[in-house]
């Protein structure tokens, strides 16, 4: 077994959701941490992950300030998001469906999902890297962000669904 941690400076941590049925409003988390465990074949075993939620940045303050109150995350009172893999299977070469534990708020549920993840690299500073990609969606609601208010023709001012994509970089422990 090895573990690698999770390199923040090189990780993004992306979301979009509608405005009011129309655009997408995208942001990110700039402070996402964590481990990904690999076994002795290399395969990845384990990947815990933390995000910051006052890290959150959707390049508008305003914005970013209403989503850290109480009307969405909280974050004073929760300030991460946590996610914890139950099981990892590697499907082929580059691909794993992942499946944990996703924390938002005091609400964890099971989420899945595919990861795809490349091969790990000598970088010029001799540390050894590696690099996985992955995106799904949840519903805020099962979360407990269910602030909103709904317009005239029906829609809402924020969507309930949220697409996550994320590019994570980790490095192999010495």
């Amino acid at each position: 077994m090895a573990e690698w941690t999770i390199d923040t400076a090189h990780t993004e941590t992306a979301f979009s959701v509608k405005h009011m049925g129309l655009s997408n409003v995208k942001g990110s988390f700039q402070t996402t941490s964590g481990t990904v465990t690999t076994d002795d074949s290399g395969k990845i075993a384990a990947v815990n992950v933390t995000i910051d939620v006052a890290s959150i940045n959707t390049r508008i303050k305003d914005r970013d300030n209403h989503l850290k109150s109480a009307d969405f995350f909280d974050a004073e009172k929760f300030p991460e998001i946590k996610f914890a893999s139950t099981k990892v299977t590697a499907t082929d070469e580059d691909t794993y469906q992942v499946e944990g534990t996703l924390t938002i708020k005091e609400t964890s549920k099971t989420i899945s999902f595919e990861a795809e993840v490349g091969t790990p690299i000598d970088d010029p500073y001799g540390l050894k890297r590696n690099a996985a990609s992955l995106s799904f969606a949840i519903d805020r609601r099962d979360y407990g962000l269910v602030w909103s208010q709904s317009l005239a023709n029906g829609n809402l001012v924020v969507g309930n669904k949220i697409k996550i994509n994320a590019d994570v970089e980790f490095t192999l422990n010495a």
